[in-house]
């Protein structure tokens, strides 16, 4: 652990740090949407980078990178979205989601700079603009207790897309593609081919209520104030990532050899 996290900063780091800016993620700041969350894991988050446990599988990526192609060319040839996407309303044009260095804003009144990439932004026929996020998975009870990160996530990008010059944002969703894997689909002859298999997707959309104006600045001056906090957090009862850590911790010094652990 850093001499930082162990004993705070000195009087030096301490003003070297309220000048610097916190670089956080859309995604990352809706964590603090969530209703419980443990503060010495954000504190560890947001100060020790990258953390060994933040895999993620790329297959996942891909797919949502594939499934915004889809959609893109789609569109292309018919002028108009895929119908799963119906619900949405008429489209007038998409826009190719810019990256997040380009995705990005700062406040100045709490040295935040919030960044991110959307998935799939559309200008309406009525000239507002929709916001949507990908999900691979099958929308479950599971997922609503994901969704306080993902409420936070979406308005995190439509605070950013109308500071961008893409006002307004009147619609947000969530569309969640449950791959199809039962027995009767994957016996289906034309399922396979000569190179592979393919898969089929349902497609789930989940409106998402706007909240930008009152919700991100509020959660960008909760994340400053943690990552302003000069030591870390102690353990939090009942956080399992705590007891895990701790567990891992205690179990790397047991290991070590007695003139190390002496």
């Amino acid at each position: 652990m850093s001499r930082q996290a162990r004993h705070g900063w000195s009087s030096y780091e301490r003003s070297n740090h309220k000048m610097s800016y916190l670089v956080i993620s859309a995604k990352d700041l809706g964590e603090f949407n969530l209703r419980r969350n443990c503060q010495r894991c954000l504190w560890i988050k947001l100060h020790l980078k990258p953390l060994p446990y933040q895999s993620f599988p790329g297959i996942f990526s891909t797919i949502d990178a594939y499934n915004k192609r889809i959609v893109h060319g789609y569109f292309d040839r018919e002028r108009q979205l895929p119908t799963w996407l119906n619900a949405l309303g008429p489209v007038e044009s998409y826009i190719d989601p810019p990256s997040y260095h380009k995705f990005s804003i700062s406040d100045s009144d709490v040295r935040v700079t919030l960044r991110g990439q959307a998935d799939g932004i559309f200008k309406m026929v009525d000239g507002t603009y929709t916001i949507v996020d990908y999900k691979t998975s099958k929308y479950t009870v599971n997922q609503d207790k994901l969704m306080g990160i993902y409420k936070a996530q979406l308005n995190g990008y439509a605070y950013l897309a109308e500071r961008l010059g893409m006002y307004p944002v009147r619609q947000l969703a969530l569309v969640y593609m449950e791959p199809i894997t039962d027995h009767e689909t994957a016996s289906l002859p034309n399922v396979v081919d000569s190179g592979g298999f393919t898969m089929q997707f349902n497609a789930t959309i989940v409106p998402v209520e706007i909240v930008h104006d009152t919700m991100i600045p509020k959660l960008m001056s909760k994340a400053r104030e943690v990552y302003d906090t000069p030591r870390v957090p102690s353990f939090e009862e009942g956080c399992k990532n705590c007891q895990a850590s701790s567990r891992f911790v205690e179990n790397l010094i047991q290991s070590m050899p007695p003139t190390v652990n002496q």
